[in-house]
């Protein structure tokens, strides 16, 4: 069985290079993201809570109760769900790091080895 050559290892690690990047940017994006949800999530729940306040002993008081347990669900499972996804982007990362670690390994090893096949055949 052939072993690959270093050429084919240098591209086959670059591409693992680009793929690694390209999860690393989503995974900030899903940061970001999330940031910014949960700064949307305060804002929304202080007007709601205002609204609670101001809404104390009238009909619409039951109902804006039920609005902010609502939000309250929306956003456990929203959290949970995130969480999920995130853990499961986090190891796709470690995974993928480690396989570009073992080709850039696997690389050098091959890059050596022709080298050293190089050298032995220049100096018969």
């Amino acid at each position: 069985m052939n072993q690959p050559s270093s050429r084919q290892l240098n591209e086959a690690y670059l591409d693992s290079e680009s793929e690694l990047r390209q999860l690393k940017k989503t995974n900030q994006s899903i940061e970001t993201a999330y940031s910014t949800f949960q700064h949307m999530q305060t804002k929304e729940k202080e007007l709601w809570g205002k609204l609670h306040q101001l809404s104390r002993g009238t009909e619409a008081e039951r109902s804006i109760t039920r609005e902010c347990d609502q939000l309250e669900e929306e956003q456990q499972f929203f959290n949970r769900t995130l969480g999920s996804g995130e853990e499961a982007l986090e190891q796709l990362i470690r995974k993928k790091t480690a396989q570009r670690n073992q080709l850039e390994e696997d690389f050098l090893k091959a890059r050596k080895a022709e080298n050293e096949c190089q050298e032995s055949t220049t100096k018969n």
